[in-house]
């Protein structure tokens, strides 16, 4: 049996994002036959242990010295060092097992980000990287739609470009790793242009078969109304403060409707909006749900309606489109490679206005076209069912993996 040494600094069961990521690549590469050791943080440890876990799977807790557990805790930058004294742990540690256990391969799967790297190539074995995003980049001329958090924004980007100049655990390790996979072109160009001789686009999300409807259901829009949905959280970059300027100018049509699932540091500016605009018969915000909760919103709304400013591969989109539900969208980093002519609309992005137009008329296609939304409805769940963990992983193993 060929040994995986795994590092998930996010994994946890039942979760979805880049905690659920780890957890399904754990499970996965199990199921594909190897005897997985998983490196993970230590307060992934208490969800864990509360699973009864395959003979072939170990996991590894990565405890954080002198306490510095509260660096993930105090700002964005903190977060930053956390993972990197993290990241430097989970290597000794794996180079430790190393020695008794002697790995086959390594593969680094969450954080998902091109800067942030991985010490594991010094482990000199086949090392696998991502799928990871990194390279993307929020259009400037669409700052406003980040309210105050702009200033941010470029911080972000000043540290990326810091991180991906002098960070050893990313430079090295894209021209040591075996391959790189990048899950959208921003990222894969920055892999490419700094020394990344074998890298690839694969999709850094998936979805577990049990997310499924149990029942199909092609979305068929009542006539006269179209309900949109949003899920996620309420983060700046996510661009909702757009979408409420596309609800302003659609605010005559009282039969579209919006419904925004999540929370976040945006809370506030979006009630402002809300209120601002008049929007309180169309748009309504549920608060924070169960992740399991969420399930029951794609399957009573019609569309899927999100447009991210900077989002490395949306997993909300591929669980919409389990659901049936076609996406209209902006035409930007992952978005535009998971939504295509058939299963949704994908806006431009040169400019606010364009953009918003752009929406509007997208929204307003399918509300005076339920044939179009029931068309694009069977695309969509035809596209998500190729897009199941099990699919996925075993792709990656199969194409990637040293055998």
């Amino acid at each position: 049996m060929k040994k995986a040494l795994l590092s998930a600094f996010y994994c946890e069961p039942g979760k979805g994002s880049e905690e659920g990521n780890g957890w399904n690549w754990a499970i996965g590469l199990v199921n594909e036959g190897f005897e997985v050791h998983c490196l993970t943080r230590d307060v992934n440890s208490k969800s864990i242990q509360t699973e009864v876990l395959p003979d072939n799977l170990h996991f590894h807790y990565i405890f954080m010295p002198f306490g510095t557990e509260s660096l993930f805790y105090l700002n964005e930058a903190s977060i930053y060092l956390y993972y990197m004294i993290w990241q430097w742990m989970a290597y000794k540690k794996g180079k430790y097992l190393h020695k008794t256990i002697a790995f086959d391969v390594a593969h680094h799967v969450t954080w998902g980000s091109l800067q942030m790297g991985s010490f594991l190539y010094k482990l000199n074995i086949p090392l696998i990287f991502g799928p990871a995003g990194g390279g993307q980049v929020a259009p400037e001329n669409f700052k406003k739609y980040f309210s105050g958090y702009w200033a941010s924004e470029i911080k972000r980007s000043s540290v990326s470009k810091y991180l991906i100049k002098y960070n050893p655990a990313c430079r090295k390790m894209v021209k040591s790793a075996s391959v790189v996979l990048a899950s959208n072109t921003d990222t894969l160009d920055m892999a490419k242009a700094i020394g990344s001789k074998h890298c690839h686009l694969s999709f850094d999300t998936a979805l577990p078969v049990s997310f499924f409807p149990d029942v199909f259901r092609e979305k068929i829009p009542a006539d006269g109304k179209l309900r949109l949905l949003w899920v996620g959280r309420f983060m700046p970059r996510k661009g909702i403060l757009l979408e409420i300027e596309v609800m302003n100018l659609l605010k005559s049509y009282k039969g579209i409707t919006l419904t925004i699932v999540g929370y976040g540091e945006m809370e506030e500016d979006i009630k402002t909006k809300i209120i601002e605009y008049g929007l309180e018969e169309t748009v309504q915000m549920t608060g924070k749900v169960p992740f399991d909760t969420v399930r029951s919103y794609y399957d009573s709304h019609d569309v899927f309606f999100f447009t991210s400013l900077r989002d490395s591969c949306p997993a909300q989109l591929m669980e919409a489109m389990a659901f049936g539900m076609p996406v209209i969208t902006v035409n930007l980093h992952g978005q535009a490679l998971l939504v295509n002519d058939e299963t949704g609309i994908r806006c431009t992005v040169i400019s606010p206005e364009l953009t918003i137009t752009e929406l509007r008329d997208a929204v307003l296609q399918l509300y005076n076209n339920p044939a179009k939304v029931t068309e694009m409805s069977n695309q969509a769940v035809k596209f998500a069912r190729k897009q199941t963990w099990p699919e996925r992983i075993n792709n990656i193993v199969k194409q990637y993996y040293p055998h």
